[in-house]
């Protein structure tokens, strides 16, 4: 009896150890062909995410269901939080700010996208201009309209931010989030550099460890 107990909490206090060392930091940069040119005024687009954490979708009618020869339900791949992304994004930006980069944001980008959808009206010699705000946002604009949009801000180069949450393995449900910047010039989108950095989380939440990835990917960031 004693040794089983001995050896239960042997097993308990490795399985302890296990769950508290996670692996550090990977850290992924390159430079591209426009890592020569002077890129210091930057718009900053939101970020986009991924999970990697599957979840079988529940049928919306019985008539929806897999068929008993079906070997498997339809799965659904889960989208990161609104917020989440936002603060990932307010890390990001804060941290380029603070390197010495000029950051636009993303919603002042999409303010401009709107102002400049306008659809003109004519009715024979008079002419009326309407707003046109629905979807308008910098993403939905045509390459001509975003280069525009750019040039107007004095823009000189584009970030864009990619977020994958892994899935979860093991007892301690162990999984890594993974943050990727990637620096283009405002003209022609050619890479200036890329970032990435992995981290492997435990009990932390999304939202925080979105964060900290966010934070580890921009830094060592500096504008030319």
């Amino acid at each position: 009896m004693v040794a089983r107990i001995l050896i239960a909490s042997l097993a308990l206090e490795v399985a302890g150890c296990g769950s508290s060392r996670l692996a550090p930091a990977l850290i992924r940069a390159r430079s591209g062909p426009a890592a020569a040119q002077p890129i210091r005024r930057v718009v900053a687009l939101g970020a986009t995410c991924g999970s990697l954490d599957l979840h079988v979708v529940e049928p919306s009618s019985p008539s929806a269901r897999p068929s008993p020869t079906s070997s498997s339900s339809p799965l659904e791949v889960l989208e990161c939080g609104r917020d989440a992304l936002a603060a990932a994004d307010q890390a990001i930006r804060s941290a380029l700010d603070f390197a010495g980069y000029g950051v636009i944001d993303a919603e002042r980008v999409n303010a401009v996208a709107g102002r400049r959808r306008e659809i003109e009206e004519r009715h024979g010699i008079l002419a009326s201009r309407t707003t046109w705000t629905t979807g308008a946002t910098f993403a939905d604009a045509t390459p001509a309209e975003q280069a525009d949009i750019l040039k107007a801000l004095g823009a000189e180069g584009v970030l864009t931010t990619r977020v994958w949450i892994g899935a979860g393995t093991g007892f301690s449900a162990r999984r890594s989030v993974s943050v990727q910047l990637r620096l283009a010039t405002a003209t022609d989108r050619t890479l200036v550099w890329a970032r990435r950095c992995e981290i492997e989380v435990g009990i932390e939440q999304d939202p925080s460890a979105m964060q900290r990835a966010a934070r580890c990917a921009a830094e060592g960031a500096r504008p030319r």
